[in-house]
């Protein structure tokens, strides 16, 4: 995928995650408020006790600071073993990226939760819109998938894990529907916008660094796996 279209694509899902947020606002009645209102009473009349416990479970593995956390080890562990920034770099760039726009959306939109009596557990008062653990997960698994080429098995992984932890949150009664949708299209976003972002500033760095770094940063391999994994 080519910068321009990289670009025109992150561009486009963010319209559409602001242009859901800003409905909620501005609109009287929410476009989506059947939909999200329908769907979580129908899991509310669905809820089991074995399901209850692998929600919850899921909700607390995939927190965001947990998933933080993974995404520093796993970006600088890929820096070590290539001896090179490209990827670990873009991977963290995504994450932060991510949780930079979510958090500004959240403040933005300033979107309530579902109430009480339909979430589990302790009752999870901040704003909605859109959901951390969903942002954090999505962009983590969706950029470590780029970062490994994007083959169908990696892209089909991620999807499942981002799946499971959106489901989680919606069973849990802490988001609405389009609170996850929402998420979803943040962390894609900042995925295809991870690689404009982080290597304009490996470039600065290049000239800047100690010689003995300098091959961390070169120009010539640098440049193939950055084509490499804009193609795929």
């Amino acid at each position: 995928m080519s910068g321009r279209v990289r670009m025109m694509v992150a561009l486009g899902l963010m319209v559409l995650v602001v242009g859901l947020g800003v409905s909620g606002i501005i609109v009287q009645h929410y476009p989506a408020a059947g939909v999200d209102s329908s769907t979580l009473r129908w899991v509310f009349d669905h809820r089991t006790s074995w399901a209850t416990r692998s929600a919850s479970a899921l909700s607390t593995v995939f927190a965001p600071i947990w998933v933080a956390i993974a995404t520093v080890i796993g970006a600088f562990g890929l820096i070590r073993r290539d001896r090179r920034l490209e990827r670990g770099a873009r991977i963290l760039g995504a994450v932060m990226l991510a949780g930079v726009v979510a958090e500004a959306l959240k403040l933005g939109v300033d979107r309530l939760r579902p109430p009480a009596i339909y979430q589990v557990g302790a009752p999870e008062l901040a704003m909605s819109f859109p959901s951390g653990h969903v942002t954090g997960i999505c962009a983590l698994v969706f950029a470590a998938a780029a970062a490994g080429g994007a083959r169908n098995a990696a892209i089909a992984a991620a999807t499942l894990v981002t799946a499971a932890v959106a489901a989680s949150r919606l069973y849990l009664g802490a988001h609405w529907l389009t609170d996850v949708l929402a998420s979803v299209g943040v962390a894609l976003a900042s995925v295809l916008a991870a690689p404009m972002v982080v290597d304009p500033v490996i470039d600065w760095m290049r000239p800047h660094l100690p010689v003995r770094l300098q091959p961390m940063v070169d120009a010539g391999e640098g440049t193939q796996v950055a084509e490499h994994a804009s193609t795929c």
